[in-house]
Parts: structure tokens; sequence; C-alpha cells
């Protein structure tokens, strides 16, 4: 049983996130941590309940199992995905599947007749036997969707969190998963659901948004140490501390940190420095050091410029600098003129029952699971956004307009499900081609909001590129003048030819084909009313030149 003393301790920790929590139908705290998993479990309960599974198997529809699988792998945040070979779901996409047996024993892990840790312990073994990846996330997340008010979801540091905070002997939640430590983790779970009642616990969600929340806000309290050292130190907060309003205290409040379940982690991301950047683009390092003041001031940029000038390319590597030495995450989306506010915050998508009907519920778009995802991490996160120009930016954007300007604020989203805020540890960068659309016709009010970074045709990048290769010099030089030519003869900075189309191996050879099918069209389009305008620059006509 918990005392009086450590439920006190729990709404103490969530009272740190949420200042005026007051229970499970607090509307912050339901946005943030509850309504996206309850979206989850909808649609699993839709697309892989008992019948439904039952029929696929028996049509040996394997394919759509699999499919419904990644589909409900990538509804949440729940699941670490960044790497699709070591992800959570990444027995998904393993080439040892053999997808029907596969399929046989996911049914019996959901829905077979021996108790659930038992179930677990018979597909672990299944995955460990055949060599599949076999972590804790990925089976409890999918009993955790389709019995929320049975089931937990099984994070192995959040885990191990909870059960020494209930004084288990043995506190490690270790790979593979077992029966034994996962009837501990659910007797934990159960007595928290039951001594939370007060404040209106449901189920297992709300259970699990509580223990993330905790386990979150207790390792802020030791300085975002490892989980070795905060077993090391075992540091029970300040002795000045004060418990939340509304609540009755005696002796003296201890919470213990979580232990480890694996080795701590060294950080995902190898060190990159700036300079390293620098090298990468052939950029000036105060250049660069000029703009990243800029991206940080403002916590998001646009880096704008001609065809070719490499701005995904930098973007690309300006976020590895970012994320440098973390454990962080880069998404990258890229806009095009059909994109959307309900794909990128969140809108109705159609879902399916089973007897072949629909309904629509509010999903999460991109960036509201990006930032969502950010805001239990701590560790730096870029977005990018390429060819940021190409969508109806006022449209798509909606709320995100009003909080590019205001970071430190959060409002509320049009669909009346949920709030929006962009984490402090948030960066945006955004990408935009000048020749398919000028930045003058930019809303100015978005423009306000972003510094803008303005890229041109860097040649030098072609020289340090094919230096590399051992590519001829002469060759290099003969096609920097050229393309200097062209540049002047175009006579507009924003449809310059940048290097990036020439950055390829065996230039020699491929020259023609590059100059014939990517420079000679695009030239075409620019001066499609002066056909005579590109006589000089057509391929036959320079082929001598470049090519002697």
């Amino acid at each position: 049983m918990l005392t009086k003393h450590q439920i006190h301790d729990l709404i103490d920790l969530v009272r740190r996130r949420f200042p005026d929590w007051d229970g499970f139908a607090h509307p912050p705290f339901v946005d943030d941590e509850v309504a996206y998993k309850q979206t989850a479990v909808s649609q699993a309960q839709e697309l892989i309940n008992q019948p439904v599974l039952d029929d696929l198997l028996a049509k040996s529809d394997t394919d759509t199992i699999l499919a419904r699988l990644t589909t409900l792998c990538n509804q949440t945040n729940l699941l670490w995905q960044r790497i699709p070979s070591t992800s959570d779901s990444a027995v998904l996409r393993h080439p040892s599947l053999n997808a029907a047996e596969f399929c046989a024993q996911f049914r019996n892990l959901l829905y077979g007749d021996q108790p659930s840790p038992q179930r677990l312990q018979y597909f672990s073994d299944y995955l460990e036997a055949n060599g599949l990846p076999n972590g804790w996330p990925f089976s409890t997340y999918f009993l955790f969707l389709c019995h929320p008010a049975e089931e937990m979801f099984v994070k192995p540091h959040t885990a191990a969190w909870l059960l020494k905070f209930f004084g288990y002997p043995d506190t490690k939640v270790e790979r593979p998963p077992t029966a034994a430590t996962y009837a501990n983790i659910l007797a934990a779970s159960r007595v928290l659901l039951n001594a939370l009642a007060s404040y209106e616990a449901a189920d297992m969600i709300d259970v699990q948004s509580l223990v993330w929340v905790c386990y979150q806000e207790s390792r802020a309290r030791v300085g975002q140490l490892s989980s070795e050292g905060q077993i090391a130190l075992d540091i029970p907060p300040a002795e000045d501390e004060i418990m939340p309003a509304n609540t009755e205290t005696t002796g003296e409040t201890i919470l213990h940190e979580s232990p480890a379940s694996y080795t701590a982690q060294s950080p995902t991301h190898p060190v990159y420095t700036l300079e390293d950047c620098a090298d990468d683009t052939s950029l000036e390092l105060e250049t660069l050091k000029f703009w990243l003041a800029a991206l940080r001031r403002k916590g998001q940029a646009i880096l704008y410029g001609p065809p070719g000038t490499g701005k995904t390319f930098l973007a690309r590597k300006l976020a590895k600098h970012l994320v440098s030495n973390s454990n962080g995450n880069v998404e990258l989306v890229q806009f095009h003129p059909a994109y959307s506010y309900e794909e990128f915050i969140q809108g109705l998508r159609p879902l399916s029952h089973s007897d072949g009907t629909l309904h629509y519920e509010m999903v999460p778009g991109r960036f509201l699971r990006f930032c969502r995802q950010a805001s239990s991490s701590g560790e730096p996160h870029v977005f990018i956004i390429d060819e940021i120009n190409r969508a109806n930016l006022t449209a798509v954007f909606g709320e995100l307009m009003y909080l590019l300007e205001y970071r430190d604020e959060e409002v509320g989203l049009a669909g009346g499900n949920g709030r929006l805020s962009i984490p402090s540890n948030v960066t945006i960068i955004g990408t935009m081609n000048t020749a398919d659309r000028s930045i003058a016709l930019v809303d100015y009010a978005l423009r306000r909001r972003f510094a803008f970074l303005r890229l041109t045709p860097n040649l030098d990048l072609l020289r340090r590129y094919h230096a590399q290769l051992g590519t001829s010099t002469d060759l290099i030089e003969r096609l920097i003048t050229q393309l200097k030519q062209l540049n002047h003869h175009i006579n507009d900075p924003n449809y310059a030819i940048g290097p990036t189309y020439f950055l390829t191996p065996n230039l020699a050879n491929l020259l023609p084909a590059i100059w014939t099918l990517e420079i000679e069209p695009y030239l075409e389009e620019y001066f499609f009313d002066q056909p005579q305008q590109i006589a000089p620059f057509r391929w036959d006509t320079l082929a001598a030149t470049l090519l002697p």
C-alpha cells in the first residue's frame, strides 16, 4: 500500500509541471498527457480488436496486420522511432521476420488465455528464439492500447523509477521482458490507480501519464543526472521544498530517484562543432556564428536563396550542430501546395469501424507531436521545414503564427482539442527557394517572426568538393568561370545557378547530362519569352570550352 506521504510526493511532482493540478480532469494535463493516448486507444480498438485480428489471421492477411501495427506505432510519441533499424518498432521491419508466425504470436500476446504477464513472457521468448528485436516498449505499447483499463505501457527507466518508489528490492527493468518484472509493474500500477481514486483516476492511461510526469520532474530535481548518478546519490528533495496547497504533511518527505534500467547511455549524436560545419559547407566561420546567434535569439530562421545553393544541406548541418553531443531529435518535413493545418498542427482523420463504416477523430499533426516529444525530453530538438514557401503558410501555421512571436506562451487550438506551445528546446529552420517564389511575396507578419539568412552561389564549394575527389582542377575552374558568366547573364540573384548541381563524382562524364537535362530546362523556363538568350549557354555551344 502507498502511504499518504507517498501520494503527496507524487502530487507535488505533478504540480511542478501543472501548478494548479487538482485531478485527472485538469484540462492542461489532459491536453498534454492524456488526450492523444485516448485517441490512439480508440484507433487500436478499431484496427486490431480481437474479432478483426482473428478475421485477418484467418485470411492470412498479414500485410494488413503489419500495416495497422505500423500506423498505430506512428500514432503517438510513446515509442522511440528516430532511427528505424534500432527503434522501438524495429521488429516490424526486421529482415528475418516471418510475418505469419509473428502475427499469430502477436495475437496471443493481446488476446491469449493466460494472464498478461505470462502472455508477455511467451511473446518475449518467441522474439528471443528467432533473433528479433525484443524490448519492453513495443509489446507493452499494444497491451496498453488494447487493454487500457488493465495493462501498463513500460518504458524501462520510468518503470524502474516506479518500482523503486514502491520499494521493490530489485528495481531493474532489463531486456528481455519477463513475466515476473511485468507482474511487479502491474501490481504497483494497480495500487497507484486505486490510491488515486479521489483524484478521479480512471485507467492505466491516467496512471501512465502521471508516472511519466513524475519521473521527468524527479530527474529535473537532480540536475538531469544520468540514471546511474541518480542511484548513486539517492538524493531526497531539499528540506525547504513546500508541499502543495490543501495537503497535510508530517515528517520528512523523501523521494528516491530512478535507477538505471540499462547502462547509462552516451549521447546519440557525436560532437559536431561549428568549425566542422564551416569545413563541410565552405562558409566563413564568422558568418555561421552570426547566423547561429540570430537563430538562437529568434528561435526560428529561414535559409533562402536561388536553386543549387545548398539550403537543405546547410539546414541539416546546422541541425547537426545544434543537437551535437546530445540525445536530441531532428525532424524534416517538406511543404507543398496541398499541405494543410490538419497535417501540421491537428485535424480530423477518418478511422474505420470493423463493419467498414467511418468515424472521425481529432488527431495531432506532425508539428504538434514533435513539440510534445520535445517537451518531455529536455534535449535540443530541431524541426526543419524544407521548401517552406511552397505552402500557404498562414493557413498551415494557424495558431503557430502567434507562438512564433510569443514563444513563452501557449494557445488553445482551433479544434477545441488541446493547447499548443513551442518548448524552449525547439528550434525551427526553414528553407526557401527564391526561384520558386520571391521572398518579397512572403507575408510581412511571417517575415517579422523569422531571421532570414541569405545563401548565394558559393563556387568555392565546387573547388573544395572536387579537390577531395581529385577531379581535374582545370575542368572545375572552367566550369566556375562559365557559371559566373551565366549568373551575370541571368542578372537576378533570386534565380542564379548554385554549385550543388555539380557536386557529384565522375563529373567529366556526367557534365553533359547535368547541363542538358537540368540547367538548360531551367534556363528555358526563366527565358521562356526570350529563347535567343539561351543560345550561348546550350551544351552544344559550351561543350568545346568545358571539355576541350
